[in-house]
């Protein structure tokens, strides 16, 4: 998953960052307010994006990426986006401390519990409910309503719930990132299914055959792959704790089956219970085995360093994964053309469902209460979602990344992929003139409108790889080939969306969780790999339930 978030990130800055594309005198450069004295009503005018007299230090715990090739000596608190913010408006980047990706919520839960805080930094739910209860941060209401641009409140108006989400007893405590949307779709080479003749997938059968028959006529040599899945380090599915998580796991073949494992669902008789110890995840588990004993499935489960070569070698011809996926299909198209990788709103369930569980935002930028500038931050963000002063054409010039930009959230509009998706199409079929885009609130709908022309060929309804034009608009062929292939799917499927009764720890998973998870993460391999029968489930079950999982479900219960 690191991989393609990374890819993910740089790809998608624009696209669900709003950017605006009238200057920001023109979108909101000022915020009025009223305020009374001597009964005397006096206007008073704010400008968000005005420069501070004197350099503001924010100071921060950061996640980087030790992989991560910045350009020249630049650093991810020295480079091109924080030397502009430092020149522009004279907020001064520090990094208090630094961790890698996979220390640091160790980090911040550190810092959280030594209240040895840095002015502001991104944390999940769990360590934001930790920081509200031992009152360590900024109230933000006030700051965000005298500082926050129209655009920035128009984000979040138009995700209903995130806002109320971060609001305790009145007092608005972080800011959420926007909730990217995501479900497993299936992605399969339909250049494969054409040669031998196969149709498209609906149910799990439909998949197992298809699979069976790629491996068969070795369609990717001698040592086909039917279907991919979990990497080593990787998950065999979403988890209430990582809801987006649909990349190169197993949890479509969950879903079909009617299990959530990894999140909290309710059981017949209205009470909270763990996915993972149902009857449905059992059977889905069966399946998974049945399949691995059959050769369909990557033999290297859990252990492949990178399951993504496979598809980029052609070796494979099925993968699990959200509508973005096909930014990662680059290589694969590059070393063979004819790669034909079709997203699929499958494996159905037997009702003919499809079934995913909801994706929750998981990050939230906090502010420490005793910081004297939480109007820095709100400015910063100001700074994120609006257009970009004229300054910055010449300072940076280009598409920055998260490891670039501090405080890094993605933000869009609650609609953005679908009016991206629709609007592209309509102007592509005639049937909406580009000027008619909304240019103000979706930026890059009007790129990709722009631009669709250059890469889309006849018939435009069809998204049949051989149907695009990958070398007159390059720069933009994976961005439309994304959205109108994997994100026109995703946005006229019909879903049957399942969200987790919990999405934060509770007290005692704070202690247990982790050994819990590895409890169930070794079992569940074991069985999909055959050196474990399917029974074992139940001896996971009875462990789970007594190691604390039967105090947990109590807590999740109390929850709802």
């Amino acid at each position: 998953m690191k991989k393609s978030f990374k890819v993910l990130a740089i790809s998608l800055i624009a696209a669900l960052s709003v950017t605006a594309c009238s200057s920001n005198s023109t979108t909101n450069t000022n915020n009025s307010n009223t305020q009374t004295t001597d009964n005397t009503a006096v206007s008073t005018t704010v400008d968000p994006f005005a420069k501070y007299d004197e350099p503001v230090v924010v100071s921060l715990g950061r996640s980087i990426d030790p992989t991560y090739k910045y350009e020249g000596t630049d650093t991810a608190e020295d480079n091109l986006y924080t030397r502009w913010l430092k020149d522009a408006y004279n907020i001064v980047i520090k990094h208090e401390w630094e961790a890698s990706s996979s220390d640091y919520g160790q980090k911040v839960s550190l810092a959280i519990g030594s209240n040895d805080l840095p002015d502001t930094m991104l944390v999940d739910e769990t360590q934001l409910r930790l920081m509200v209860k031992a009152d360590q941060l900024a109230d933000l209401t006030e700051v965000y309503e005298k500082f926050g641009t129209d655009r920035l409140k128009q984000i979040y108006d138009s995700n209903p719930g995130l806002l109320e989400g971060v609001t305790f007893d009145g007092k608005l405590y972080a800011l959420p990132e926007t909730t990217l949307p995501s479900a497993p779709l299936t992605w399969i080479r339909k250049d494969w299914l054409d040669k031998l003749n196969l149709p498209e997938p609906k149910s799990l059968e439909d998949l197992e055959k298809i699979a069976k028959s790629f491996v068969d006529n070795k369609m990717g040599g001698e040592n086909t792959i039917g279907i991919v899945g979990t990497q080593q380090g990787g998950s065999l599915y979403s988890t209430f704790l990582s809801s987006g998580d649909h990349y190169l796991n197993f949890s479509s073949v969950f879903f079909a089956k009617d299990a959530y494992p990894g999140i909290w669902i309710t059981d017949k008789d209205g009470n909270a219970q763990y996915g993972s110890t149902t009857q449905e995840t059992k059977d889905a588990l069966s399946t998974l085995s049945g399949w691995y004993a059959n050769g369909i499935l990557d033999k290297e489960i859990g252990l492949r360093k990178s399951t993504q070569e496979l598809i980029s070698s052609g070796q494979t011809g099925i993968f699990f994964g959200p509508w973005w996926s096909a930014y990662n299909l680059t290589d694969a198209i590059n070393n063979d053309p004819d790669a034909n990788w079709r997203p699929y709103a499958t494996p159905l369930n037997d009702e003919g469902k499809f079934n995913s569980n909801q994706a929750t935002g998981s990050s939230y930028i906090v502010v420490k209460k005793s910081y004297k500038h939480p109007d820095a931050i709100i400015k910063m963000m100001n700074i994120h979602v609006n257009e970009k002063q004229e300054s910055y054409k010449t300072a940076v010039g280009k598409e920055l990344t998260s490891q670039e930009i501090p405080l890094f959230l993605i933000m869009g509009h609650g609609d953005q992929l679908e009016y991206a998706v629709k609007t592209t199409q309509k102007v592509l079929s005639g049937e909406m003139p580009l000027e008619d885009v909304d240019r103000l609130n979706y930026g890059f709908t009007y790129e990709l409108a722009s631009h669709v022309k250059n890469v889309k060929t006849e018939p435009f309804d069809n998204y049949d790889i051989q149907y695009w034009d990958q070398k007159t608009d390059a720069d933009f062929f994976t961005h439309l080939y994304a959205h109108l292939n994997g994100g026109s799917t995703f946005v006229d499927a019909d879903i049957n969306w399942v969200k987790s009764l919990a999405t934060a720890q509770t007290k005692t998973m704070q202690t247990k969780w982790s050994n819990l998870k590895k409890l169930e993460d070794e079992a569940f391999l074991k069985i999909i790999m055959g050196s474990a029968p399917i029974e074992e489930f139940d001896t996971f079950v009875e462990k789970w339930k007594q190691q604390g999982g039967d105090q947990i479900t109590e807590e999740v219960n109390e929850l709802k």
